[in-house]
């Protein structure tokens, strides 16, 4: 595969990302997973809530950088 074609497959597979689910399990961890938050350090947990309250449920309204984070944050709260 070139890599142009290897660039286009990694943008098409990042749109495919269902980010619906991923802020709304980020929401639902914040008010009802304290149990799964406690998994995070305070600092975590404090970071993942201030980038969901600036997304407003929008990715769009967080940088790339944020929601690779915000992902990040909910996978180690929801398998660690």
């Amino acid at each position: 595969m070139g890599p142009l074609l290897t660039a286009f497959a990694a943008r098409r597979a990042w749109k495919r990302v269902p980010w619906a689910v991923v802020l709304q399990a980020a929401i639902w961890l914040v008010k009802q997973g304290r149990d799964r938050l406690n998994k995070l350090t305070p600092a975590q947990r404090r970071e993942l809530y201030d980038l969901v309250r600036k997304s407003h449920g929008r990715p769009s309204n967080l940088t790339p950088r944020q929601r690779e984070r915000v992902r990040a944050l909910v996978r180690k709260a929801l398998l660690d």
